[in-house]
């Protein structure tokens, strides 16, 4: 019995992914940088289709430790007299229990963001015409809706699974407290393909590299659901 628990305590911690594609573009990697990108639209019922460009970069000190920042821009003009832009920062660690095949993986989160809704120049304002007040009361709440999520603490959780050594597949989950009380909930999951075994260019340059397509949603008492398509990029050296 002995021999047995020792046996399996090895197996559990010395059990390690040697990279496995993780939501937000991201892998689980043993040890290194991993840095991923990824580019997509974004749509809710309270603002017309905007585009969204998310970057990352994370650090695994081993294979149940990792820390990191995201950034995410969304953006576009929302009618005829205003544009949209919105960065959300964040700052995360991960606690992670790995397998050749698995990774769960979950960790506290902080994020802060800036929204800024500006005024297009005057000749692109006019194009509206009589709809020129209906446009900018548009605008006005799709920025309300942006500006009321602001800074909040949270946590993610997530798993990724390898189903061929070429495709994984992955989910995640995220809970947010803003610092104004509204509590947000995001899901996730994505697809991803293995780039980096189809080139020797590839394996000689880098531990990983996938290439996913996402799709998120997220959603909160006082806001509308947001859906999220975006095609992404993950390398870790």
């Amino acid at each position: 019995m002995l021999k047995l628990g020792i046996s399996l305590f090895f197996l559990f911690t010395c059990s390690k992914a040697e990279g496995i594609p993780l939501p937000g573009h991201s892998i689980a990697q043993n040890k290194g940088l991993t840095a991923g990108v990824g580019l997509g639209m974004l749509k809710s019922s309270s603002c017309k289709t905007l585009w969204s460009w998310a970057g990352q970069g994370n650090y695994s000190y081993n294979s149940y430790l990792s820390g990191g920042i995201s950034i995410k821009f969304v953006g576009g003009n929302l009618d005829s007299a205003n544009n949209l832009i919105n960065q959300r920062y964040s700052v995360n660690t991960k606690l992670t229990h790995s397998d050749p095949r698995y990774v769960l993986f979950a960790g506290p989160i902080f994020s802060f963001e800036n929204t800024d809704l500006s005024t297009l120049r005057k000749e692109f304002r006019n194009i509206g015409g009589d709809d020129e007040y209906a446009n900018m009361e548009i605008g006005t709440k799709c920025s309300r809706m942006y500006e009321e999520i602001g800074s909040s603490i949270g946590y993610q959780t997530g798993f990724g699974f390898l189903l061929t050594p070429n495709w994984g597949i992955s989910i995640g989950h995220n809970m947010d407290l803003t610092f104004t009380g509204i509590l947000m909930a995001s899901f996730s999951s994505s697809i991803a393909f293995n780039l980096r075994e189809q080139f020797e260019k590839f394996k000689e340059n880098t531990e990983n590299l996938w290439l996913s397509i996402e799709y998120s949603t997220s959603l909160s008492k006082s806001s509308a659901v947001i859906h999220n398509f975006i095609l992404g990029l993950a390398l870790g050296f």
